[in-house]
């Protein structure tokens, strides 16, 4: 079992999960979060010679999806396909381990739980 952090353009977060629950992935947790990146952002001053280096956040939209092995690279795909432009902050993917997890009404554990 894995759990697949993407982080995404806030504007791609319908078509992406649009697109999960037609593949069949419709187990996820979202929201909305403020962040950045590597991206510099310069602020210029009044005097063209001066400049300050400041942190501005951008928006973004977090999903966390938790799936069994065998489908972990279709999501991975399809996370990829749809947000990517090419551009710098389409976002990022993180896929971690999940050790075990519990279904706190049954009982239930491990793979059954994400049924």
């Amino acid at each position: 079992m894995r759990e697949i952090v993407a982080i995404i353009r806030p504007n791609r977060y319908f078509a992406t999960k649009r697109i999960l629950i037609q593949n069949g992935f419709n187990a996820m947790t979202t929201k909305e979060v403020i962040g950045r990146g590597r991206q510099r952002v310069v602020f210029h001053t009044d005097s063209e010679e001066k400049e300050t280096v400041g942190i501005r956040f951008i928006a973004k939209r977090y999903l966390d999806i938790f799936a069994r092995d065998a489908d972990v690279d279709k999501i991975v795909h399809i996370l990829m396909k749809e947000n990517s432009t090419g551009h710098p902050g389409d976002g990022k993917i993180f896929v971690l381990p999940a050790e075990s997890a519990l279904r706190i009404r049954t009982g239930q554990q491990g793979d059954d739980v994400l049924v």
